[in-house]
């Protein structure tokens, strides 16, 4: 039974509402641990594509757009890299949590996170970054351990591992990938909390890691009886025994096995139309006799998403355009195309870039 709490609105709940902090750690609750960029088999896992978006974590994809998750709102100016980028505007998806918005001056190549373009994430492993609290005190159900509490805020990014359990779709193109808190033997196995909303989780694809998810929600909130008592926040890897708002009333999770809290990441590779086409930014240009037009393109396979020049004379017929390109690569998965046509005898000439999912 699953009972989804956003990670943002869930510190309006609590007492007294908690800073952003950090990932929470399965192993050790020291605040000094994983503060720095992991290295050995982890090295380049996306760290080092993370940026200050307020009290959250922001993502470079494109030269002058990153990625959040829309319902930490806005966040004043991006800090990047020392930098600070002014904000253009927002670019917020109508059908998930997440917002693209644009900045005045672009980021350098080496900025920009390559983008998961497939759907094989289940199974996958994951390192997820945040601002979320520190673990607190040991969650007790009686005298059994079943997690800890959150704990309080210190404004730190912090990093962890986990795997995807699972997809939940909350619309037809809003998925989220799952994370179980349930002791695989990670080394660095993690949970989420509040202030961890718009951090991003990497996976490694083919020796490269690339943008899987934007942090959403988490399992919660939990309570101690029938009666709705005893409310708590926690990372618990095992919720059986505690109770949870079914939308009528307070019932107890059951399972024969221990049953995990989980976090929840808005899948980027459901929103690869929507992001293509934020991050387009076509624009027209004539040399002579040869009209172009310019866009921003992701790298995916056309069974993922597809571009098609298109052309017309009085923009309400669109047909193929026969168009010679002239591709620039920015980034791992981010193209420049330059898409050029003769103007021959035309006298009037519309050209658009269709984006799709086919």
């Amino acid at each position: 039974m699953r009972a989804l709490r956003l990670l943002l609105l869930a510190a309006l709940l609590l007492s007294a509402p908690l800073r952003a902090g950090a990932v929470i750690l399965y192993r050790t609750g020291d605040p000094n641990e994983n503060t720095t960029p992991p290295g050995g088999a982890l090295a380049g896992s996306g760290w080092q594509y993370q940026g200050i978006w307020g009290g959250f974590l922001g993502t470079p994809i494109a030269p002058h757009f990153f990625i959040a998750a829309k319902h930490v709102g806005h966040g004043g100016v991006f800090v990047f890299g020392g930098v600070s980028y002014e904000i253009v505007r927002e670019y917020p998806d109508p059908t998930s949590d997440l917002s693209l918005w644009e900045v005045a001056q672009p980021f350098p190549p080496s900025a920009l996170a390559p983008l998961y373009t497939g759907s094989n994430e289940v199974g996958t492993h994951l390192v997820a970054f945040g601002r979320g609290t520190q673990r607190g005190a040991a969650a007790l159900l009686g005298d059994t351990p079943k997690g800890w509490h959150w704990g309080g805020g210190d404004g730190v990014q912090r990093w962890g591992e986990n795997q995807v359990a699972g997809i939940d779709a909350m619309s037809p193109d809003w998925h989220l990938l799952r994370a179980s808190f349930d002791q695989i033997g990670l080394p660095n196995e993690c949970h989420l909390s509040v202030g961890d909303s718009s951090g991003a989780a990497f996976l490694n694809d083919n020796g490269i890691w690339k943008l899987a998810g934007i942090h959403y929600a988490v399992d919660g909130p939990f309570h101690t009886d029938a009666a709705g008592n005893g409310q708590f926040f926690g990372a618990l890897f095992d919720m059986t025994g505690f109770f949870v708002w079914n939308g009528s009333q307070f019932v107890q999770i059951t399972a024969p096995n221990p049953a995990p809290s989980a976090f929840y990441s808005t899948r980027i590779s459901t929103k690869l139309p929507w992001i293509g086409g934020s991050i387009a930014q076509p624009r027209l240009e004539r040399e002579g006799s040869t009209v172009s037009l310019r866009y921003t393109r992701i790298i995916a396979a056309p069974t993922e998403v597809a571009y098609e020049v298109q052309q017309s004379s009085d923009l309400v017929d669109w047909v193929p355009a026969a168009v010679q390109e002239e591709v620039t690569p920015i980034s791992a998965s981010i193209q420049s195309v330059k898409a050029s046509l003769p103007l021959g005898t035309t006298t009037r000439l519309f050209l658009r870039v269709r984006i799709s999912r086919p």
